[in-house]
């Protein structure tokens, strides 16, 4: 039985698609005996490491939740764009964590997502401690801020780092890190998540699902252009967590003309028991996405025998190539996602190939007991 510390930037209830991935497989590895202790911020999102916020009030002797400073990601920025991402904790509560930690004296400590100060944190602890250090960056590797001096120090320091798409494995290659701590784990879903029946399509109209973050990098205003070129049977739901960029979203909205806007519908929250529903309900899951590490809701909608369509950036492109899930479109081009929205809707026998061959695929690959029965094998 090993102890493992785990580090990131928000976790549950407070949760984004790199904080589920720390907090998942921690959830495996408890379940498996090991003891676990987390360092996390008291944030709902990394929106709150730059303005006021209620803290999360969650009592866990297992998770230590510090507040964080709001007021120093500007001057931080001229130093390093990592340092101005945040979190940055506050002096005497993290000193108070700190000494918890050693403590708890880990074997082991997991760390992610990029590009937040967590990586920096965890390189403390492994020195401090002599804990083996996992990496889970996350990573978008054609965002400038994922690949600044310091969190390129964190990763050449790491003994393990868990990577998503062999895309980012030839982007560490590449970057001289040894091909001996890579690992191409994958992210997972719940075993529970994988339907028991037949997908049932809608048939009086289409509808299209996006879910994730409203935030700049993933292309919703692609998607809503998109509908433009689509016919007046075909809806858009766009469900997820609110970011900062989540105003520029409502104009655009607002700004289409009104037969178009109210084919929009706006899901800004929605609990873990409402996704599978989520999905069922819809004829293709769409990620328009500039950036992207993986992208988990792609296998999440397979998990329920659901289409896909994504940009054509590397790690989605790699996904569906491997999956024969679904199709892809020429990222910022909503007339080509028109295009292929349009395909995949007037072939009921596509959609059905599509929802079969993603099932099987993200079945055999990525539920969260496969990537954890990995991770322990080769590190314990």
């Amino acid at each position: 039985m090993a102890r493992i510390l785990l580090v990131t930037h928000i976790y549950p209830p407070a949760i984004d698609g790199g904080s589920r991935v720390i907090s998942k497989i921690g959830d495996y590895l408890q379940k498996h005996h090991h003891q676990i202790l987390v360092l996390t911020s008291c944030c709902h999102s990394t929106d709150d490491f730059t303005r006021h916020y209620t803290p999360i009030s969650q009592k866990n002797l297992h998770i230590l939740r510090l507040p964080v400073y709001t007021i120093f990601h500007r001057p931080l920025k001229l130093i390093s764009s990592t340092l101005s991402k945040g979190p940055i904790f506050k002096i005497l509560p993290f000193l108070t964590a700190l000494k918890n930690i050693i403590d708890f004296s880990p074997d082991l400590i997991i760390v992610g997502p990029f590009p937040t100060t967590m990586a920096l944190y965890a390189l403390l602890f492994k020195k401090i401690t002599k804990a083996k250090l996992l990496i889970n960056p996350c990573f978008h590797p054609t965002d400038p801020d994922f690949s600044g001096f310091l969190l390129g120090k964190a990763l050449k320091s790491a003994d393990y780092i868990w990577a998503f798409t062999k895309f980012e494995i030839n982007y560490y290659r590449n970057q001289q890190i040894s091909k001996q701590k890579l690992f191409l784990w994958g992210n997972g879903i719940d075993y529970s998540l994988l339907i028991k029946t037949e997908k049932h399509f809608p048939k009086i109209q289409t509808n299209l699902l996006y879910i994730g973050s409203f935030a700049a990098h993933k292309g919703l205003d692609t998607l809503i252009d998109s509908l433009v070129f689509l016919p007046a049977s075909v809806f858009l739901t766009l469900a997820g967590q609110p970011s900062l960029y989540f105003s520029t979203i409502q104009k655009q909205i607002s700004s289409l003309p009104l037969n178009i806007r109210n084919r929009i519908k706006i899901i800004n929250s929605f609990p873990d028991s409402d996704l599978s529903g989520l999905i069922d309900s819809s004829t293709v899951l769409i990620l328009p996405s500039r950036q992207e590490s993986f992208g988990l809701v792609l296998i999440e909608a397979m998990a329920r025998k659901t289409p896909i369509l994504t940009s054509d950036i590397p790690e989605l492109l790699e996904l569906v190539n491997n999956s024969q899930a679904g199709l892809t479109f020429k990222v910022n081009n909503p007339q080509d996602l028109a295009q292929q929205i349009q395909l995949i809707i007037s072939h009921p026998k596509l959609q059905k190939s599509f929802g079969e061959n993603g099932f099987k695929y993200v079945s055999t690959n990525y539920t969260w007991d496969k990537i954890g029965k990995n991770l322990c094998q080769k590190l314990f």
